[in-house]
């Protein structure tokens, strides 16, 4: 995990006194740029952003453009937040690698320091818990989504035609009148469509035709 060596506060209004000597008391330097001097500066890998919100709200449009901006670039968290006005979802969303609310024991601020000045995340594990399922859930639908579009990209003319008309609910004589081809043929040409596309039958079929044309 990275090693933070230096801690940036971007402090408005109330002061993060406390948090300053915490970090010292870790042996993290404490320096205070200005927002502009951060956001117009090469990413330092040894800094970390404390971000103090005070009376300030991430409903704003310029704080949370603002926090989105630093989020990209340094190793940002929320401190002085209020407990009402910022969900940890929120803070996540936008980058921001921790939350730390206002008036909080200082041995959970000192905690709360030391996991994410090691390049940890600090959230409810809850959280984090959903975020890593939901993450999962998506890959599996790209993934189904990749296999589907493999699996299209392998028909045949004449089998895209068949499934088709498959789904008009024609049989494979009258299949295979349209197309001017046997019966037989047309059967031949559904087991090659079946094994192309995992279906078994005519109803996984039209299921997996569905779930194609949307992805």
């Amino acid at each position: 995990m990275t090693r933070f060596s230096q801690l940036a506060l971007i402090e408005h209004q109330k002061r993060t006194q406390n948090l300053a000597l915490l970090a010292e008391s870790l042996e993290i330097e404490v320096i205070h740029p200005s927002l502009s001097e951060l956001l117009s500066q090469a990413p330092d890998k040894d800094i970390m952003v404390a971000y103090s919100l005070s009376s300030e709200q991430l409903s704003r449009t310029s704080t949370a453009n603002e926090v989105a901006a630093l989020a990209k670039s340094c190793a940002l968290f929320l401190v002085n937040v209020k407990p009402d006005s910022v969900k940890p979802s929120q803070a996540l969303n936008l980058g921001a690698r921790g939350i730390i609310y206002e008036n909080e024991h200082l041995d959970r601020v000192l905690t709360a320091l030391k996991v994410i000045s090691q390049g940890e995340l600090y959230y409810p594990r809850s959280l984090l818990s959903d975020k890593i399922e939901e993450m999962m859930l998506r890959r599996h639908a790209e993934d189904d989504s990749a296999a589907s579009f493999s699996q299209l990209t392998s028909l045949t003319p004449q089998e895209l035609k068949i499934i088709e008309l498959v789904g008009t609910g024609a049989r494979n004589k009258e299949i295979g009148e349209q197309l001017n081809i046997s019966a037989h043929t047309v059967k031949t040409h559904l087991s090659s469509i079946f094994r192309k596309t995992g279906a078994r039958n005519r109803v996984e079929l039209l299921k997996w035709a569905s779930y194609a044309s949307t992805n």
